[in-house]
């Protein structure tokens, strides 16, 4: 069944171990994703995707037992359609180079909470996707754009 995407809002977040969280990054689904990824294939080229500036503040950097945590605020009401919702989140290594945080669903890149089939309330921040760290990075990069959609289960 063709999806669409769902609009609100993707907040990164640093946790620390003693459950601090300090925020990284925020933009709409629609910047983000500007093409949507139904049946779980991005429909735009990375020409429209957009950066997330490199996150290298000394409490932004995150650090080993860290979390990342990424959160959706939906401006409807809305149910996700996981298998369908497809990220490229880049981040920047200690040593400068970039790699990738895939799909919101990859139990490999996201393995203190993977984002289901869930539903999301209008208006509320719920937490989407959790990472535990285990080497230290920065979000973002100065050289790969992002591309981060949800996806409704429509």
């Amino acid at each position: 069944m063709v999806s669409a995407q769902i609009a609100g809002t993707l907040r990164f977040y640093r946790v620390t171990p003693t459950n601090s969280a300090v925020f990284l990054f925020g933009n709409t689904t629609s910047s983000l994703a500007p093409s949507g990824s139904s049946e779980g294939v991005v429909a735009s080229t990375p020409e429209k995707w957009t950066f997330i500036p490199i996150q290298t503040a000394p409490n932004k950097v995150l650090r080993v037992n860290d979390k990342l945590r990424v959160t959706f605020e939906a401006t409807t009401g809305a149910t996700t359609d996981a298998s369908d919702s497809e990220w490229i989140i880049p981040i920047t290594l200690q040593d400068g180079s970039t790699t990738i945080l895939n799909s919101p669903d990859n139990s490999v890149d996201w393995d203190a909470k993977v984002l289901g089939d869930i539903a999301f309330v209008a208006g509320v921040e719920m937490t989407a996707t959790e990472k535990t760290i285990r080497q230290p990075f920065a979000l973002g990069s100065n050289v790969a754009k992002a591309f981060a959609s949800i996806e409704n289960n429509a």
